[in-house]
């Protein structure tokens, strides 16, 4: 599928979206460093348009690159697992407790702010 090249105002609705961060990790994005993904992969039937689009910083894209949103969050809470086969380094470094491996549940940055959108939409409406 070819994609259709993003006009300068379709870009910048982009970064936008998520207040100038990653939408998956969080981290601020300058905008020409920006990476646009889309969230549901095309030729896994999403759509090229800004609606299935957010701003992402370039290890996040990279890494997410054809995944769905859900394959991504696996991946990621499985990185201890793979570390732990792959890193001698990382195994010696979790004995010692230079790092401690913790599990939460994966919430992505436009998640978080979702969630804190509706929260202040209801404190604003009196709920």
């Amino acid at each position: 599928m070819k994609r259709h090249k993003l006009k300068a105002t379709e870009r910048r609705a982009i970064y936008d979206k998520c207040d100038n961060h990653c939408a998956y990790c969080g981290e601020y994005i300058k905008y020409e460093d920006m990476q646009v993904d889309h969230i549901m992969p095309l030729h896994k039937g999403g759509a090229d348009s800004i609606d299935n689009m957010l701003p992402a910083c370039r290890s996040c894209n990279h890494y997410k690159s054809t995944l769905t949103l859900e394959q991504f969050r696996t991946n990621i809470e499985r990185m201890p697992d793979t570390l732990t086969r792959d890193s001698t380094t990382y195994k010696i470094a979790v004995r010692f407790g230079v790092i401690k491996v913790v599990r939460p549940k994966v919430m992505f940055y436009f998640e978080k702010w979702a969630e804190f959108d509706k929260k202040q939409e209801a404190a604003e409406n009196g709920e």
